[in-house]
């Protein structure tokens, strides 16, 4: 039985095929993919300190986003290349290679460093010690409530005077008189 020949559908007069869109050829070296949508991502196998390059600028980009976003977002968004450029360069130079042993070796300290901060600076920024373009954003992220040192005195200032009018105003009313008991009484000499 023969087969039957399979058309294409009729296309509609005016209608150009379009060519394919060509991608960039990448180098067997080059070590980025780029992507359908024009995005890159790193292939291949991560150089010695790349991983741990990569969490850093990752953290910078979120601590530079605490007083600046946009440059945060920037830092963050090119932190898989900056780990790679500076992993590259490690690779190179024994002197970058050692300095970032020393660095990335100090990353237990920053077990330590991060919650400290995170604990100082809202208290520094309460205590005006501490510009507020640092301090807001550190005491929001912490959870805790955005108020300055002046604002907390002047409302316990307040709250004590409300204490006060309040307690004047129970006494008044426990006197039919409006006084204060025991004031005006000589019976008890």
């Amino acid at each position: 039985m023969p087969l039957k020949e399979i058309k294409e559908p009729d296309k509609p007069r005016g209608t150009k095929e379009k060519p394919p869109k060509e991608k960039p050829e990448s180098t067997s070296d080059d070590p980025w993919k780029v992507l359908d949508d024009g995005s890159k991502v790193r292939q291949g196998r991560k150089l010695p300190f790349e991983k741990q390059l990569h969490t850093l600028f990752r953290e910078i980009g979120g601590g530079v986003s605490l007083a600046d976003s946009f440059s945060g977002e920037a830092i963050k968004l090119r932190s898989e290349e900056l780990a790679y450029g500076y992993a590259k360069l490690a690779q190179e130079d024994d002197n970058v290679k050692a300095f970032f042993a020393r660095v990335l070796a100090g990353s237990a300290y920053s077990a330590v460093v991060v919650p400290t901060a995170c604990v100082l600076i809202p208290i520094l920024w309460h205590f005006g010690l501490v510009p507020a373009r640092v301090g807001v954003p550190v005491t929001f992220m912490s959870g805790l409530p955005l108020v300055t040192r002046s604002q907390e005195q002047e409302w316990k200032a307040d709250q004590a005077r409300e204490q006060e009018r309040a307690a004047s105003e129970a006494a008044r009313a426990t006197h039919p008189n409006g006084e204060a008991p025991g004031a005006g009484d000589d019976s008890a000499e």
